[in-house]
């Protein structure tokens, strides 16, 4: 009788399981987010043409990605990379410790910058020109555990900014003024 009850318990949680694995996928399908890596999730949802906010929730943290419609949530492990989006601004700003994939909306969107990333060993870790998302925010990718400056330049214009990619670091800098 014990065996048939813990057997009948864990039938019952591998179907639950199976329940989550199913709205996760259906979530993600409903948004165009289906067969996608993590990565290219948070990417698809910053580079999002739709005014903000989305009809859906979606933060990022140092460590994972949240999605929620407000009856289920998911989270999405980050793995050996960080997320640090950047929102670039002349004259009005916003707050923002961790960034809202969905619902910040930055000063310049579709603007064009020089973006540079350097360690505190004076590594280039990353130097590109970048196209601001309809957000108004330029999301980079980088490495874990690292400190460094982030240096911005836009039409003869330039700002620096302390960074760092730690685990209680934030993922949304908004303080970034030309």
């Amino acid at each position: 009788m014990r065996r048939t009850l813990l057997l009948s318990l864990l039938g019952i949680a591998v179907s639950g399981s199976a329940m989550a694995a199913t709205s996760q996928t259906e979530f993600l399908a409903q948004y165009g987010l289906a067969g996608k890596n993590t990565q290219q999730i948070v990417d698809a949802i910053d580079q999002n043409p739709q005014a903000r906010p989305l009809p859906f929730s979606a933060s990022i943290t140092s460590s994972e990605l949240k999605l929620s419609d407000g009856k289920q949530a998911f989270a999405f492990p980050l793995a050996d990379k960080f997320y640090l989006s950047v929102a670039p601004y002349e004259h009005q700003t916003h707050p923002c410790f961790n960034h809202s994939l969905s619902g910040c909306q930055g000063e310049m969107p579709n603007t064009t910058f020089d973006v540079k990333v350097t360690d505190l060993k004076g590594n280039v870790v990353l130097q590109k020109s970048v196209k601001s998302y309809q957000n108004g925010f330029v999301g980079l990718w980088l490495p874990r555990d690292m400190q460094g400056t982030l240096d911005v330049s836009y039409q003869g214009k330039t700002a620096s900014s302390p960074i760092s990619t730690n685990s209680d670091s934030q993922t949304c800098l908004t303080t970034v003024k030309l």
